[in-house]
């Protein structure tokens, strides 16, 4: 129920109380009292025109008036090159102006004038603050040049210790740029030039698991450093997950992936069929309900896949269903009966005549890049993702959704080579990948920072927040967060930081820590980052000019004297003997 009809709910009973209790005072007086039928009808008139009065001056009638144009001046304007037409607004962050009138924000403005429907904005764009009322005009953008040097970052959230992670951004105004990462000890690991646009991708090897401050350098085309930006990183060690392998021989292949998830943390339990009935293995392995619910990833040849019973197969089928993830590793010929079984998981695997040695993508050189074997097959699925691709952009890998679960393929079949050739990181990230994208979903809602460039006094949005939450500040305080009912099981709070440097949002046995930047930090990503939501503002919207008539509020005040008026005649007549008998 809205506050309008809440009113006429109050009004209609206030007018029927009391047209009752005047009835009936008058159909008990003597009838040489009784008023006449005209006085009985002018109080009874008088009261619904004094009440209809006064709701429409609490809710006034809308008028309508002539759409007009807002030019708004915002940070960095530059107003002797662009077309005005239209009242000029200053908000605070612009240099003021003659011509141009100081308002608080955009809201104000907009109150201020209710017939606007157009807006000019000039400048670096609308910030947090205003955006929100720019929402149904129609406007028109006229952006200011960027300023030199970083504009663009995209940071990972939280990296795995042990993955490799990547980063890119973009740099304006340098041309030949060069970019250089530094890890915390200051020493250079990674380092490329800008592409033709200044955009750019790094990537490195994350280390051991906390906080970590590294750093991108930017240098011209005389090796100058121009600038210096920091990149927080939070590296965490997650829970470690329960991989079981089996196979159907000894391969240098199982060999590296047991040194390498021992070098991650994953724990992998492996199993390996050297003849019939007899098996190397950690500890004894079967394939149960109960023994493959606390497995997160299975994998399998196709060797351990063709010797595997009927039971064995449909456990293992089950718990796919209900989230564990299997990878199928095809190293050797794979019968008719397994590619039906394959099929019936939704894999359609067939013999190509193509050629089985294959290379990688690298950043390195193309001709160190060792040659790798990869099965002379074709497999397609019809909601398959290609997990893996050569350099020629061939699928080697590729999976689906089963249920709760995922399902891949892979027929590449000695990425061990890598690591003879000195290569273990893009060996570990082939690894990373296939697992971190297979393996069991965990159900934990973590929290999460929807703005990571946020800086001093600037909002920023947490949400998955449990009902007590408070954020650790850098300098030992506390602020505790009110949760956004509107945002639903979101559970989104804003929030918004005093100080720079590292902060910890605690929520239940959650905690996510975060890096606040300083207000001069990265002013190059703070005004694309306005210049883009004001694009997106502008795209939503036609900027053709509109001239039609819009609705406006209209005045209360003569509701309001028509009320008054009504009211006194109403309070005259009920007090004189006028028209009684």
């Amino acid at each position: 129920m809205t506050m309008n009809h809440a009113c006429v709910i109050l009004l209609v009973l206030a007018v029927l109380l009391g047209s009752g209790r005047y009835l009936l005072a008058s159909s008990r007086s003597e009838a040489s009292r009784r008023p006449k039928l005209w006085r009985v009808s002018a109080i009874l008139i008088l009261q619904i025109v004094s009440a209809f009065c006064l709701y429409f001056t609490l809710f006034p009638l809308p008028t309508f008036t002539s759409a007009e144009r807002l030019v708004i001046l915002t940070a960095n304007a530059d107003t002797t090159n662009a077309k005005i037409s239209g009242r000029v607004m200053a908000l605070p962050e612009a240099r003021p102006s003659a011509n141009s009138e100081p308002v608080p924000d955009l809201a104000t403005t907009l109150r201020r004038y209710p017939g606007v429907d157009h807006l000019q904005i000039i400048g670096d764009g609308l910030s947090l603050r205003d955006r929100d009322a720019a929402h149904g005009l129609t406007i028109e953008f006229d952006p200011s040049p960027l300023p030199r040097g970083l504009v663009e970052l995209s940071l990972p959230e939280k990296i795995s210790g042990g993955a490799r992670w990547s980063f890119q951004g973009r740099i304006n105004q340098i041309d030949k740029a060069r970019v250089e990462l530094l890890d915390p000890g200051n020493a250079i690991v990674a380092s490329t030039q800008i592409d033709a646009d200044g955009n750019f991708i790094l990537a490195d090897t994350a280390r051991s698991a906390g906080l970590a401050m590294y750093q991108l350098r930017i240098l011209d085309d005389r090796k100058k450093i121009l600038d210096t930006i920091k990149l927080p990183l939070n590296i965490v060690q997650e829970k470690p997950l329960r991989v079981l392998s089996m196979s159907g021989g000894p391969n240098p292949e199982l060999k590296y992936l047991r040194r390498w998830a021992l070098d991650t943390g994953v724990e992998l339990q492996s199993q390996v069929n050297l003849s019939v009935g007899v098996q190397m293995n950690n500890a004894a392995i079967s394939l149960t309900a109960n023994s493959l619910k606390d497995t997160d990833l299975l994998i399998l040849d196709e060797r351990a896949w063709a010797t595997m019973n009927r039971g064995s197969k449909q456990s293992v089928i089950d718990a796919l269903s209900n989230g564990m993830g299997v990878l199928l590793r095809i190293t050797g010929p794979v019968s008719a009966n397994d590619r039906g079984e394959l099929k019936a998981l939704g894999f359609t695997v067939n013999d190509a005549n193509i050629v089985q040695g294959i290379h990688l993508d690298s950043d390195g050189d193309k001709k160190s890049r060792p040659t790798l074997t990869r099965r002379p097959l074709q497999v397609t699925s019809r909601d398959g993702v290609t997990l893996l691709r050569d350099d020629a952009n061939n699928p080697l890998a590729i999976w689906r959704a089963e249920g709760r679960g995922r399902i891949g393929l892979i027929w590449l079949t000695d990425t061990y080579k890598l690591v003879l050739n000195g290569d273990s990181s893009g060996h570990g990230q082939i690894w990373h990948d296939a697992i971190s994208t297979l393996a069991r979903t965990r159900n934990e809602k973590a929290v999460y920072l929807r703005d990571r460039n946020a800086g001093i006094n600037e909002r920023m949005v947490l949400c998955n927040l449990a009902t007590k939450t408070y954020v650790q500040e850098p300098k030992a305080g506390i602020s505790y967060l009110a949760i956004d009912t509107a945002t639903g099981s979101k559970k989104c709070a804003a929030f918004w930081p005093r100080y720079y440097g590292w902060h910890v949002l605690v929520s239940d046995t959650q905690e996510l820590p975060f890096y606040v930047r300083d207000a001069d930090e990265t002013p190059g990503i703070k005004a694309n980052a306005k210049r883009e939501a004001t694009l997106l503002l502008a795209a939503k919207h036609s900027t053709g000019k509109n001239t039609s008539r819009i609705p406006v509020p209209g005045s209360p005040w003569p509701w309001f004297f028509g009320w008054l008026l009504f009211t006194a005649f109403l309070w005259l007549l009920e007090r004189s003997k006028l028209g009684t008998q």
